[in-house]
């Protein structure tokens, strides 16, 4: 009995390494600042926005303290040469996995960004939460985007993250989540828009 209670217990500890997702830290020695990473599946993903002051990047409302609460903005030529060194901006097929594992944490492709929202931040619409589970660690927060005609908007309600797939030679691809749908989109949008930034970790 004891030795099967053993084999059981030793089983157990695999099972759990395997389905638990790696946090850690990385440093962007750029400019110092640290940030939260996470694996989910075979990658490793910055858990935080980025948060890099480039030429064209902005803070929210150009207020300071939401860079340090959401990131920076970033239009597309930025974007994606923005991350640190052995670290790249996501390509189309890469959001598209990480949509595929969200929804099949959730048991439901349909309600993949749900997975990916953070479980705080996320603004009520219609009588109904926006906040998500944070099933996969990915804590995706409200961060709005900017546009040169439009300004700030969208602080509480979306988050745009950019990808580095180009769509024809004015877009590219983004991964899109928004208000009180649980849905995650991989989207096209015109370059000039300034969107958040989550970093991959280089093969």
């Amino acid at each position: 009995m004891k030795n099967f209670m053993a084999k059981m217990g030793a089983v157990l500890i695999v099972f759990l390494a395997a389905s638990a997702s790696y946090a850690g830290t990385m440093k962007d020695h750029r400019d110092g600042k640290t940030y939260k990473t996470v694996k989910i599946g075979d990658q490793e993903w910055m858990a935080e926005n980025l948060n890099y002051q480039t030429g064209e990047s902005k803070c929210y409302d150009n207020k300071p303290e939401n860079c340090d609460k959401y990131g920076r903005l970033y239009v597309w030529g930025e974007a994606v040469t923005a991350c640190p060194d052995g670290w790249h901006l996501p390509n189309n097929q890469e959001f598209e996995d990480l949509k595929t594992l969200a929804g099949q944490k959730a048991g439901d492709i349909k309600k993949a960004g749900a997975v990916l929202k953070s479980t705080t931040g996320w603004k009520d619409n219609d009588g109904k939460s926006g906040n998500g589970t944070d099933g996969l660690g990915f804590g995706a927060l409200p961060a709005g985007d900017y546009y040169s005609d439009l300004g700030f908007y969208g602080e509480g309600y979306g988050a745009v993250f950019w990808s580095s797939t180009e769509n024809l030679s004015n877009y590219a691809c983004n991964l899109f989540l928004y208000g009180n749908d649980e849905s995650a989109l991989v989207y096209n949008d015109d370059k000039y828009y300034a969107f958040s930034v989550r970093c991959v970790k280089n093969p």
